[in-house]
């Protein structure tokens, strides 16, 4: 037998012994490997970047008005203006409207006879509080089924849940 530093080998097979040396470091460098690359698997799993909600194509040749548009606005604020003294009795009022944008919008067509356009944004409250706003306009929805309605629910002033719980109802997309 013939020493070799480390083990004591026959001299026939020192190639073996040798072999199975080489054949340890490559197996430790890839469980070094693996074990890296496991580590760094549940990073992948997470989404750390939500990209913000793309902004719908707003529809101009539609039967409902924009989502910024005035009358609509003045529509949404009379309904708060009259909703929140008989519901949160408090004497409420919309103070100024930002951040209006639309978030879907469906034609008529087909079995639908309703056209729809969901609106979401921002209200500043007289109490000073800035309260997300979701509001629908609709076609024909209007006195007598002649033309479009508004209807806003500021969230977490809809006590009664008119529009279901945190305004669902409104912001089904």
């Amino acid at each position: 037998m013939q020493y070799d530093g480390e083990l004591m080998i026959p001299a026939r097979h020192p190639a073996r012994i040798r072999g199975s040396r080489t054949m340890r470091r490559h197996l430790s460098a890839l469980v070094s490997l693996a074990a890296c690359a496991a580590g760094t698997a549940p990073a992948f799993a997470a989404d750390y970047y939500q990209a913000p909600p793309e902004r719908a194509v707003v529809v101009t040749n539609a039967l409902v008005p924009a989502c910024e548009n005035p009358r609509v606005l003045a529509q949404v604020e009379d309904q708060f203006e009259y909703g929140a003294p008989n519901t949160v009795h408090a004497a409420l009022q919309v103070v100024e409207f930002s951040g209006l944008y639309e978030k879907a919008y469906q034609p008529r067509a087909g079995t639908k006879l309703i056209e729809r356009r969901y609106c979401q944004g921002t209200a500043l409250i007289s109490s000073g509080e800035h309260r997300t706003l979701y509001y629908v306009i609709e076609y024909p929805m209007g006195y007598a089924g002649v033309g479009w309605r508004a209807e806003g629910c500021v969230l977490g002033l809809d006590p009664w849940k008119v529009y279901g719980a945190n305004c669902e109802s409104l912001r089904r997309f």
